[in-house]
């Protein structure tokens, strides 16, 4: 099929449908079977939207005086016409590009991050999208190309809700630096399912990086403190999108990197509430309720979920914190 023969289209996802937190994604799309995520809608407050380009889609099509990584809309209406316009043409989406068109291989042919269950092949996919930012999603493996992966969420489905969706990834993307820099340089935005050594239920100390089951993915976070109306509660910061969340110790399991085919612990931080209070900054400092049986090490007098107390004015509780973040969602959530 010729270039001038190729049709586009675009196509418009719901990813998160969560009133007050919606995130839409639209994605283009031509008749080769390729496609390409090029404009993220967030929900910033109940019924405002706030749509923006993807670097993805900057990667392939350049930066122009009227699209480029300042662009953003505030209307629907405005995007669908970017869209129109870059749809009306046709031809292949990368035809002007760097980046290969997608020429998929035999399913059979096991992707080397994947990990195989009864024949089937799965791995998670770190969203690095606006109001997903450090979100691994499940993902079967459907069929591979030399730099792409064809995957079908296992947690979310697709707009009409009748089937799970399905999307093309980068192979091998580099993620970008997390916040605090505690994450390992070099690793993908894909990588296998955690074996049954890496999802624990052992005690988590304050500061801990743990992954969250939250919102239909597992989220990077640190360990903030405990619910003490609800000793099975623990209280997370996801540092991605600068939430707070309180998340079932059922549903908490430590953090890890896979590099150079490995799993690699991620260092603890247990100063968090200071990097968090001088990421936020100005705010008020904070300390924190104890895990029950935890303590400073060096002494058993000082709960380690509390700042020394040397510190003058530190003895406030943590959700003097969230009354900042009046709309932070504290409720728990489920799988």
């Amino acid at each position: 099929m010729s270039n001038n023969q190729v049709q586009r289209g675009w196509e418009e996802r719901v990813i998160c449908p969560e009133k007050g937190s919606r995130v839409i994604h639209y994605i283009l799309r031509d008749s080769t079977a390729n496609s390409l995520l090029a404009v993220v809608g967030i929900e910033r407050s109940l019924n405002h939207m706030f749509y923006t380009v993807t670097e993805e889609y900057l990667r392939v099509f350049g930066s122009t005086a009227t699209v480029n990584a300042r662009t953003a809309w505030k209307a629907r209406k405005y995007v669908v016409e970017f869209l129109i316009s870059i749809t009306s043409g046709g031809g292949s989406l990368f035809a002007n590009s760097n980046q290969q068109r997608i020429e998929a291989t035999p399913p059979h042919q096991q992707h080397p991050m994947a990990i195989t269950d009864g024949g089937a092949e799965y791995i998670e996919v770190l969203c690095q999208d606006s109001g997903m930012r450090g979100c691994w999603f499940r993902c079967k493996v459907l069929n591979s190309s030399q730099r792409r992966l064809k995957v079908q969420y296992c947690d979310i489905n697709d707009c009409d809700g009748s089937a799970k969706l399905e999307e093309w990834v980068p192979a091998a993307r580099m993620a970008a630096p997390d916040k605090f820099g505690v994450r390992c340089g070099g690793r993908l935005t894909v990588r296998p399912w955690p074996n049954s050594e890496y999802c624990s239920d052992k005690i988590f100390r304050v500061g801990a990086a743990v992954d969250s089951w939250w919102s239909d993915g597992w989220w990077e976070g640190f360990l903030i403190g405990c619910d003490m109306d609800a000793p099975n509660n623990l209280q997370v910061y996801f540092p991605g999108e600068d939430k707070f969340a309180t998340v079932e110790r059922k549903h908490i399991r430590a953090s890890r990197d896979w590099v150079d085919d490995k799993w690699v612990d991620i260092e603890s931080k247990p100063n968090i509430i200071s990097l968090i209070n001088s990421y936020r900054n100005p705010m008020p400092k904070v300390t924190l309720n104890p895990l029950p049986g935890t303590s400073v090490p060096g002494n058993s007098n000082v709960p380690a979920a509390r700042e020394s107390s040397s510190k003058s004015g530190e003895d406030s509780h943590l959700k003097e914190l969230l009354l900042v973040k009046e709309k932070e969602d504290w409720t728990v959530k489920s799988s």
